[in-house]
């Protein structure tokens, strides 16, 4: 998995993508067709209100809002320090000027540290109401409640005749660029690829190779 969805997705479809674009759309549907159940028979019986990646951060963040002291300067309102860090946290606005409570929309460490000044022993049932429902399990499973099912056969298509009677233009193709793309990884700016040289495993010399060893033959 990588930080970029465009990435993942390709990363699945390595030699797919060879395919004709019907074959490739095909393998599309059927590769989403299995995942879709697959995720809903992993969560559906899940003990948790958040899914378990969220759950962690959120076991991560109490602990280290343990160690933090905190200051109320307004209601709802508090300063927060700790490892060289001052933080101002503003829990009506669920906004941490550290930021990632702002965009992780789930309490930082130091917005864990007032909850649990704000609310006292009883606040960790406060978390989930300053966390966004995106995180619950429930909301996880609709996402992949629909059946995908997978393309009839093109004879049983219905087609509006004005999409039959459209007429679509040749893609421009530039003038000695025609066939397939070319897949090979080349060296972007700033980027180097290793060079391994062989190493002969009889001699142990490096730029000779087993086959080819001079001493290969010596009795």
């Amino acid at each position: 998995m990588t930080t970029n969805i465009v990435e993942s997705v390709n990363s699945i479809f390595l030699d797919e993508r060879e395919y004709p674009i019907t074959a490739l759309f095909d393998a599309i549907n059927r590769r989403f067709a299995e995942k879709f159940p697959e995720r809903r028979m992993k969560f559906i019986n899940a003990p948790t209100i958040f899914v378990l990646a969220t759950e962690k951060d959120i076991a991560k963040n109490i602990n280290l809002g343990n160690k933090l002291l905190i200051h109320q300067t307004a209601n709802y309102k508090y300063i927060v320090t700790g490892h060289d860090e001052v933080a101002t946290v503003d829990l009506l606005a669920k906004s941490c000027t550290c930021k990632i409570f702002d965009i992780d929309k789930v309490p930082c460490p130091h917005a864990m540290a007032t909850l649990r000044c704000q609310y006292g022993d009883d606040y960790g049932r406060h978390i989930y109401e300053y966390s966004s429902s995106y995180y619950k399990v429930e909301v996880y499973l609709i996402a992949y409640v629909e059946e995908i099912k997978p393309v009839p056969s093109e004879e049983t298509w219905e087609v509006l005749i004005e999409i039959l009677e459209r007429k679509i233009p040749s893609p421009f193709v530039e003038s000695g660029k025609v066939g397939r793309r070319s897949s090979k990884i080349h060296k972007g700016i700033g980027k180097s690829f290793s060079m391994k040289k062989n190493k002969c495993s009889l001699c142990k010399r490096i730029g000779q190779k087993r086959t080819t060893c001079s001493e290969r033959n010596v009795a």
